[in-house]
């Protein structure tokens, strides 16, 4: 019982705001666990779900993560709190793709492990969603962390959007690397400013 109180004295000392402490690093490395579990990490087992399971059990993690992050908030653990914030965001493509599933919209297209390493504009639903319910969490919560889910989506909708404006998915990689040249070209011109 000593033990205990002396290891919650040492965690309560610890503080939850940024900096390179041995609590943040252990928030960090679990967020980023549970966040590649349920992201990069998503097999063809779960496809065994269903459409219906894959979107409740999302729903479920979601609404677990949210909470625990409302909880975390309220005690001003901020760290941890963006960490769960964060892992709800996450889950929000694969609720969306399990009620896809469930409608019968994925049954010929590619499974979900995809979404991280397939361009397809056929994700653009699930990337809409995502951002709005990132942009839902940082207006409720402003945690700095829950932005980088928000991030991460705006890259794949660059990628995901750009042959879909520029006709189709019969797109060439001179189109890309025209456009990726752009981005270069446009950042030297801004940084002469």
């Amino acid at each position: 019982l000593e033990q205990a109180e002396a290891l919650w004295q040492f965690f309560e000392s610890e503080s939850s705001g940024p900096g390179f402490t041995f609590t943040n690093v252990l928030y960090y490395l679990g967020g980023m666990i549970a966040i590649g579990a349920m992201s990069l990490f998503m097999t063809l087992g779960w496809q065994a779900f269903g459409g219906f399971g894959i979107c409740a059990i999302a729903i479920l993690y979601a609404a677990i993560a949210l909470g625990g992050a409302h909880i975390l908030n309220g005690k001003n653990l901020k760290t941890p709190a963006g960490i769960l914030a964060a892992l709800a965001v996450v889950l929000v493509p694969l609720a969306i793709y399990g009620a896809q599933m469930a409608m019968g919209s994925w049954n010929d297209a590619r499974p979900y492990r995809d979404y991280h390493y397939i361009i397809d504009w056929r994700w653009a639903v699930m990337e809409l969603g995502t951002l709005l319910a990132g942009a839902l969490v940082l207006y409720f919560y402003r945690l700095p962390f829950a932005v980088m889910p928000i991030a991460i989506t705006l890259w794949f909708m660059s990628m995901d959007f750009a042959p879909l404006l520029a006709g189709g998915e019969d797109v060439d990689w001179k189109f890309r690397k025209l456009r990726s040249e752009e981005r270069r070209v446009g950042k030297e011109c801004r940084s002469r400013w």
